[in-house]
């Protein structure tokens, strides 16, 4: 198996918090699905421990210290992308049939389509809200890359539910696919830290 750096997994315990404390914003219903797909909840909301990696917001802390600045200043941001990551498996368990998720049902085969599709929406508008209401230039500049970044995401999620009907995708094809759905939100996460933390005018977005 192999070992994940300490770099990696330092501020787990930070945004994991974090992340608890924004989900409380959301009416119960919503937040009882959102807690299970994160794996904090089994299905009747008892405490569980079945999360993912948590790369997007590791890669967002780090971002920050690469600009100087401290994790928590790019806490905002690591929430932000790690809540869009969410809302993508949210949406693409239901569209590609898949009934498992981190080795558990997926939500959306406990709570239903609807609910796990409510869930998804809600966890995008409380990311992009994450990010406005700290009220800074950098701030600004994060929430526009995250809108890009979900705007590249969706696209390529697009062109995957279009290879579906297809016989003849090209290897370009794939690779542009996959710039977009997975690709865009791991490089928006590589950069929201610096971006958050004002780093120098070459690291923020024209």
């Amino acid at each position: 198996m192999t070992a994940v750096p300490t770099s990696v997994t330092g501020g787990r315990a930070l945004v994991d918090q974090a992340m608890r404390a924004c989900a409380e914003r959301l009416d119960p219903w919503t937040r009882r699905v959102v807690a299970y797909h994160l794996g904090w909840t089994d299905e009747n909301g008892e405490p569980a421990a079945a999360g993912g990696k948590a790369l997007r917001p590791a890669l967002a802390l780090l971002s920050a210290r690469a600009a100087g600045a401290s994790e928590e200043t790019a806490l905002p941001g690591a929430v932000a992308v790690e809540f869009v990551h969410a809302f993508s498996l949210l949406h693409d368990d239901i569209m590609d049939g898949d009934r498992t998720r981190r080795h558990r049902p997926a939500a959306w085969t406990v709570f239903g389509p609807s609910a796990a599709i409510l869930g998804g929406d809600a966890l995008m508008a409380l990311s992009e809200n994450l990010l406005l209401e700290q009220q800074t230039r950098g701030a600004h500049w994060a929430a526009r890359a995250l809108t890009a970044a979900t705007q590249r995401l969706i696209a390529g999620q697009a062109l995957d539910i279009g290879f579906e009907q297809r016989d003849d995708v090209t290897l370009e094809e794939c690779l542009t696919m996959a710039a977009g759905k997975t690709g865009a939100l791991l490089a928006c996460a590589c950069s929201i830290g610096a971006m958050l933390a004002e780093g120098p005018p070459g690291s923020s977005p024209t």
